[in-house]
């Protein structure tokens, strides 16, 4: 790894600082930095030790982008990541951060051990989302986390149908419906009263908001096939939410088809880091008198 990018969000001053650190360190490795030019100002990271460009083209640069921030900087970040193959290391100066897992105060260790070699890399599930309104496909994009599918705020119940590879599955009245990847388990599925579902298996979990009737739970289905939403004709506002962070509005009759991406996320964590630490840490099993003894 000769080109490191930092993706950082820029409202936060912990973060900023955390960049011109990691920035200065990196820059004494001899290894090429490269950031935002917005980040580059706002943290006052000379040009000597950091080339700033636009926060889109980092990723083309770049062997490993460090995400400084909480997961929507993560998640805005797979966006910039696109079709590429670069991977991703999170540094969380957010809120729980799943994704955004290294602590600042290990920030330098960790990578210290990652250009060590001593790194696991995860692949994480991308799944990809379209829109089909009177035949014709009026989006498609990407997500990390999850699609939701539900009503304006003054709304009421919405109705949809749900078909699994264009077999009919269950229908729903309900506030909405979230589509989430393994990874958005623990985002807003997990609010929703779904499950938790360990990244590594293969499925797309649909956890409905607020049913209306109480059968209606959460159901995982297999990860290659096609879930395809179809909305009633019922008048009603809705909109499809994107990884909490796009929206699009969502007429009578649209189909919000998701499928797994072909492509994955590449995601690298230290060694003594595993997906069942970083549950235990962000969601305090550790809190456990038995545990703590040992």
């Amino acid at each position: 790894m000769k080109n490191i990018g930092i993706i950082t969000k820029r409202s936060d001053p912990m973060a900023l600082d955390a960049s011109a650190q990691l920035a200065s360190w990196l820059h004494e490795r001899g290894l090429k930095v490269t950031v935002s030019s917005e980040t580059a100002r706002d943290a006052g990271i000379d040009r000597e030790i950091a080339a700033g460009v636009p926060q889109s083209k980092i990723p083309a640069e770049c062997d490993l982008i460090v995400v400084i921030g909480g997961d929507g900087t993560f998640i805005a970040a797979t966006r910039a990541v696109g079709d590429r193959d670069t991977p991703l290391m999170g540094v969380n100066v957010g809120r729980l951060g799943f994704l955004t897992e290294v602590v600042v105060d290990k920030m330098i260790s960790t990578l210290t051990l990652i250009f060590d070699g001593q790194y696991r890399e995860d692949h994480r599930t991308l799944l990809d989302v379209s829109v089909i309104r009177n035949g014709d496909q009026v989006l498609k994009t990407r997500v990390l986390n999850d699609a939701v599918v539900h009503k304006e705020a003054l709304a009421r119940m919405m109705e949809c149908e749900i078909a699994i590879d264009d077999q009919f599955a269950f229908s729903t009245r309900s506030d909405g419906l979230i589509l989430s990847t393994p990874t958005g388990s623990t985002a807003y599925a997990l609010s929703a009263g779904g499950p938790i579902i360990h990244p590594a298996l293969d499925a797309i979990l649909l956890v409905p908001i607020c049913p209306h009737t109480l059968a209606n739970r959460p159901i995982a289905v297999p990860g290659n096939g096609c879930v395809t939403v179809t909305l009633a004709h019922d008048g009603l506002d809705r909109l499809l939410t994107l990884d909490g962070q796009t929206g699009f509005a969502l007429f009578d009759g649209d189909k919000v088809l998701v499928r797994q991406s072909r492509r994955k996320l590449r995601v690298l964590h230290a060694l003594d880091r595993d997906y069942f630490s970083v549950l235990r840490d962000k969601l305090h099993w550790w809190e456990n008198p038995a545990y703590r003894n040992h």
